[in-house]
This record gives C-alpha cells, sequence and structure tokens, in this order.
C-alpha cells in the first residue's frame, strides 16, 4: 500500500507530537467542508459563536456540532472513505485506528494548555482551521515534545512551580506557533500539549483517530469505549435527532470497504448504538 505521508512527516508527528499538513486539503475540498461547517452551525444554533460565555464559566468555548450525517457528505466521507485521515492515523500512529465522530466548530475563547485526551491510550487529531490563522489570529501553539510521558512529567513539575498559580507574572514556556491558511490541516497525537490565544470565532473542522486495542485487549477495548461514547454535546441544545453521531453514517457504509472496516471495529467496541461488544460475542476479520 502505498504511503499517504512522507517518511519525514512521520517521524515528525512521532519525534515531535504534530505535523503540519500543508495542503492536504484542495481549494475545492476545503471550500466545501467550510461550507458544510457553516451551514451545519448556522442550522443548529441559528448562527456562528453563539456561545460568547456570558456566565465566564470558562473553558474552551464554542458551538460545537458532530458532522457525519447524510447532509454533510464531505465530511462524512472524511472520516473513512477518503483514506486520507483513516488510513493516515494509521501511518501516524504506527498502529490501526478507529475513528471518532467529526466536529464543526466556531472556537469563541481562547483555550490554555491542554491535552485532547487522558488515558494512555495513542491517537492523532486532525484539525483544519477554515480561514487563515497566525498567531495574532488565533493559530495553534503547542509545546513540541510533550506527547513523551518523561518530557510530559518533567513539564508538569516546572509548570507546578510556576508562579503563575499565584497570581504573579508567569514564568515561559517554549511554546510552537502553527500558523494555517485553508487547505492545511494539523495532525497532532492526543496527548500534545496545546493551546490557542488571539482571534474571535474561529472556524473549523476537527477530527480524532484513537489506536485499535485489539481483542486481546480487554482493559483497552474498554478505555476506547468509553472515549469514543463520552457525550461531548450533553449541553449543547441542538436537534439531537437532526444531527446524529453515527446513524446516518453507519447506514451508508455499505459497498465502501473502509468505512465498513471502521464500523466493524466500532461495533466490536460497543461505540455504535446497538451494536454486540466483542465481550458478547462480536467478531471481526481483522481483529
Amino acid at each position: 500500500m502505498t504511503s499517504l505521508f512522507s517518511h519525514q512527516q512521520i517521524e515528525h508527528f512521532r519525534a515531535f507530537g504534530y505535523v503540519v499538513l500543508h495542503g492536504l486539503l484542495t481549494h475545492e475540498e476545503t471550500g466545501r467542508l467550510t461550507a458544510e461547517v457553516t451551514a451545519g452551525l448556522t442550522d443548529a444554533y441559528g448562527g456562528l459563536g453563539t456561545d460568547t460565555d456570558p456566565y465566564d464559566e470558562g473553558g474552551i468555548r464554542g458551538d460545537y456540532l458532530p458532522l457525519a450525517a447524510d447532509r454533510t457528505p464531505f465530511s462524512q466521507s472524511l472520516i473513512a472513505d477518503d483514506p486520507r485521515l483513516f488510513q493516515g492515523s494509521a501511518e501516524l500512529c504506527g498502529r490501526m485506528t478507529v475513528p471518532a465522530v467529526p466536529s464543526a466548530v466556531c472556537f469563541t475563547t481562547n483555550s490554555g494548555w491542554h491535552t485532547d485526551v487522558g488515558p494512555d491510550v495513542p491517537g492523532v487529531t486532525f484539525l483544519a482551521h477554515l480561514e487563515p490563522r497566525t498567531a495574532q489570529t488565533g493559530a495553534l501553539r503547542v509545546l513540541s515534545g510533550s506527547h513523551d510521558p518523561a518530557y510530559a512529567r518533567r513539564l508538569a513539575a516546572y509548570r507546578g512551580l510556576d508562579p503563575a498559580n499565584q497570581g504573579f507574572s508567569g514564568w515561559p514556556m517554549p511554546e510552537t506557533v502553527l500558523p494555517t491558511r485553508p487547505g492545511d490541516v494539523l495532525a497532532f497525537d492526543v496527548h500534545l500539549l496545546h493551546r490557542s490565544a488571539g482571534g474571535a470565532n474561529r472556524l473549523a473542522w476537527r477530527t480524532e483517530y484513537l489506536g485499535w486495542p485489539g481483542l486481546g485487549d480487554a482493559d483497552g477495548m474498554r478505555v476506547v469505549r468509553e472515549l469514543l461514547t463520552e457525550d461531548e454535546y450533553e449541553d449543547a441544545g441542538f436537534d439531537r435527532v437532526r444531527w446524529p453521531e453515527w446513524d446516518e453514517w453507519a447506514a451508508g457504509a455499505a459497498g465502501i470497504a473502509s468505512r465498513q472496516t471502521a464500523l466493524d471495529r466500532l461495533r466490536l467496541l460497543g461505540a455504535v448504538p446497538g451494536a454486540r461488544t466483542a465481550a458478547e460475542g462480536g467478531a471481526g476479520p481483522d481483529a
């Protein structure tokens, strides 16, 4: 099978925890994705950037919407039909993966340092900003190498001593700013520390792929299932029937081999409603 990413890109991801995939999406594809994200968020929330944190609750604020419905066919196809992300995630992680539901996002606030996944599960986040992003307008900032557990522990110790924890001026962090243009896709390890600063109403599309544990790893299967079935949209307030997560995507899997493979793994995990888990007697050809 032909590699999707260069040897240098794969090794950069593994060494530093991220890689910028310049121009992964064509101009036409970026336009289609932008249209789906914009229309979806407007349909679900009545506009863009509606979550302005009026009660100062903090957190990574914004409008979030699962984007796997039939009315967003390009986003739906990016989950597994198109090899760039599903197959590409396996190249970056060095193992088979299983997809999460992609999201349309309009970020409305900055975010502090955080990771996308806590448990020790391999995985990659793909993030496509749909407008130009610079250091002044909300480009992603990363702590290169912080996906490595040993380095992460040293960073935690450093941050624990930071005077900013007591309300004083903080110590600098060796962050790397990742400016992008529409069509670029950021791929970063789910354990990489990252943040954003500057910019408002930042329109984006994002998704994750987690390492497939295999049927012999019951604990790993449980952890990945819990991560994939966590309800990120519990308080979002949009019409869950109109914007389903897996139902319409799963119904269209017939005849698309890669989508069927992804669906089989989700079913074995018990991450798709009504599916039988491996523990209940499920089986699969690539378990």
